[in-house]
Parts: structure tokens; C-alpha cells; sequence
């Protein structure tokens, strides 16, 4: 399964190959669409649109406005493919395979764009808080208690002396659990 992250990037790299293949061939494939040659401008118009869209995508560091751009630009590529079955000259089979492939990259087009960002803390490559030491894994959560991660990660900026407070050792041994994802024992 792609990573959220990538998937625009790759995106990026999907709408470079479909621009360069509009661009250098734009009269074969209005032949198989059963358009007239004289599209072949339009055909490098969308070519172009596609080749700017996967540039933004793979050089920008914002890239949810150039997914949106893909979404729009699939719109126009669905509305003019849907004039294209009206043709008689179509080649039927052609002209099916790129309608679906139109219809497979919009929705993998509207699911990028739409897709809600990941917390960096819960990244799938990110180490997870409770650091597969749960008590839904069989694990031994306890075994960080007392060993000093917890103290070093609770709220005080000082670090378990002797001789504070059992009440606020609780406090930050609660606030560990918390940021390490413990099962609360209590």
C-alpha cells in the first residue's frame, strides 16, 4: 500500500508520463478517438496541462493545489472523452481502455485530494507512542514504569530527584503513560 505522502508525488510522476505521451503523439491518439486531426493542438493543450500539473506536484512543497488541478483537469479530459463516443471514426476498444483509465486516475485523483494529512506522530514509519508495549499486544507495559523513560517524559523540567513529592512523581508518571500510550493500570 502507497504511503499517503507519496501518493501525490507519484501522482506528479503519472500526470509527466501522460502529458509527454499527449504532446508526442497527439494526432494517434485523436485518430483513436475518432477525432479529426485539427485536435491535435487541443490534445498538446492538455498534454501541456498535464506536464505543468506533475511538475508542480513533484517540485512544490504544497501539493494539495496541484492534486486539485489533476481533479479539474480529469473534469475536462471526462467531458471530452464523453463527445468522443458520439464519433463514428472511434476505435471502440481504445477509446474504452482510456475512459477507464480517465475514470481509475480521477478517483485516485479525488482520493489524494480529498485524503485528511496523517499526524506526523501516527506516520506509519513513525515510532508509535506506546512503542508496541500495550497491554493489546501481551506486552510488558509495566516494565517502563520505574525505569526512568517515564520520568525523563513526564511535565517537570527537572528529572526525579530524591527528594520531591510522591504526588507529583504520580503526576508525571501519569503524564509518561499518557505520551507513551500505556494502558492506565489504575
Amino acid at each position: 500500500m502507497m504511503k499517503r505522502e507519496r501518493l501525490p508525488w507519484a501522482l506528479g510522476w503519472v500526470s509527466l508520463g501522460i502529458g509527454l505521451t499527449e504532446l508526442t503523439f497527439p494526432k494517434g491518439l485523436c485518430r483513436v478517438l475518432g477525432a479529426s486531426r485539427h485536435n491535435a493542438g487541443l490534445m498538446k493543450v492538455l498534454g501541456l496541462r498535464e506536464v505543468v500539473s506533475g511538475l508542480g506536484l513533484l517540485t512544490q512543497r504544497h501539493r494539495r493545489p496541484w492534486v486539485w488541478a489533476r481533479v479539474a483537469g480529469d473534469a475536462i479530459d471526462l467531458a471530452l472523452l464523453a463527445v468522443t463516443f458520439r464519433l463514428p471514426r472511434a476505435n471502440r476498444a481504445w477509446q474504452g481502455a482510456i475512459t477507464a483509465a480517465v475514470v481509475g486516475v480521477t478517483l485516485v485523483d479525488l482520493y489524494a485530494a480529498t485524503a485528511k494529512r496523517t499526524p506526523p506522530l501516527l506516520r506509519s514509519d513513525a515510532v508509535t507512542p506506546s512503542l508496541g508495549m500495550g497491554a493489546e499486544n501481551g506486552g510488558p507495559a509495566e516494565s517502563w514504569r520505574g525505569s526512568g523513560l517515564a520520568e525523563d517524559l513526564g511535565t517537570s523540567s527537572r528529572h526525579g530527584d530524591e527528594g520531591e513529592a510522591d504526588e507529583v512523581k504520580q503526576r508525571m508518571m501519569k503524564e509518561a503513560e499518557r505520551k507513551l500510550g500505556l494502558p492506565k493500570l489504575s
